[in-house]
């Protein structure tokens, strides 16, 4: 797993929790955040191995993903649960989601700065992104995320995306 699906070391408690379980229901685990704004929220993106994840499915999961903190304990707080699927302008968090999505616009936020660009390669270490700046290589041991960036996509690419 790369570093990318949990950032903290709460983040990746919940990660280690729930992977069991995404597993049994045929899910996968795309992006777990915790945060607090004004009050806590989780937030977990999912994605179906097979299909699309509906609406009513994530209700479900909602509450079973809730016993199943609520039994382990990890969080102290009260906090608001999030449970929706990747969506179209998704995080990629896997060397399988680099690949599908190379060539698409995304946005690399690190430790100190966020970058735009095309991606247009990838290693097990490195990301590599082209936009009007030239071509920039960034390793993946300081991202925190990587994310479909929309901005400027044609509604055709758009409408492709929806489809892998």
């Amino acid at each position: 797993m790369l570093n990318l699906v949990a950032n903290t070391s709460t983040e990746k408690k919940i990660y280690n929790a729930l992977k069991t379980f995404a597993f049994g229901k045929e899910l996968r685990i795309v992006k777990v955040q915790f945060q607090k704004v004004k009050d806590y929220k989780l937030s977990i993106f999912l994605d179906k191995i097979e299909g699309k994840l509906t609406v009513d499915e994530c209700a479900d999961i909602s509450r079973e993903v809730k016993s199943i903190l609520d039994i382990e304990g990890i969080i102290k707080s009260p906090f608001r649960l999030e449970i929706s699927s990747a969506g179209i302008d998704r995080y990629l968090s896997s060397l399988d989601d680099f690949i599908k999505y190379r060539n698409y616009n995304v946005r690399v936020k690190s430790e100190n700065t966020t970058s735009r660009g095309r991606l247009i390669n990838n290693s097990s270490d490195s990301l590599t992104l082209s936009n009007k700046n030239g071509v920039k290589d960034i390793s993946l041991s300081i991202v925190l995320d990587v994310k479909l960036d929309l901005q400027g996509m044609s509604l055709e690419n758009i409408k492709e995306m929806e489809f892998k």
